[in-house]
């Protein structure tokens, strides 16, 4: 069995077909999912403009992670749980999509970027916690993400008009 044919079962099944035919409940999903979506990169992108040194130059760090973080995650949780839903009911459409796989290969990628992030270069963020510029690979995190949401929000909206 193909991954295509598996994308076109999930799709024809029951919670697909009524996913994708409801008048109230698919819009209300996709609205769920761009605002949430809004919400969660929205503050991904305060920490990554104050990462390159943009915004917020005279806050610590630490203060603006922890202040955005809990937002950012129950965000990305309710656009991970609608965009699964989503998914669900045009899956079949979806799979061959070249600008879909493109979206999805950048999100991982973002998850990638924040792992290294987290894992590297913010266990030194006491040395440059109140410093209004960071080190160069907190730069390029913050560069990096900034960019790669761009693309997603591009992507993401191209598949969107295009099925």
């Amino acid at each position: 069995m193909s991954i295509q044919s598996i994308c076109q079962a999930i799709q024809d099944s029951s919670i697909g077909m009524q996913l994708r035919g409801s008048r109230i409940v698919w819009p209300a999903i996709e609205a769920v999912h761009v605002m949430s979506l809004a919400l969660s990169v929205g503050t991904i992108v305060l920490v990554d403009l104050r990462l390159i040194g943009v915004l917020m130059k005279d806050e610590p760090f630490t203060d603006v992670i922890e202040q955005t973080q809990p937002w950012t995650f129950t965000a990305f949780g309710i656009a991970f749980v609608s965009g699964i839903l989503l998914f669900w009911s045009e899956a079949g459409k979806l799979y061959p999509s070249y600008p879909f796989r493109i979206k999805m290969a950048c999100i991982a990628l973002l998850g990638l970027n924040a792992l290294f992030f987290h894992k590297t270069i913010y266990k030194s963020v006491d040395k440059w916690n109140r410093s209004a510029v960071t080190p160069l690979r907190a730069r390029m995190a913050g560069w990096f993400g900034l960019i790669f949401w761009c693309v997603v929000i591009f992507f993401g909206r191209w598949t969107a008009y295009n099925l």
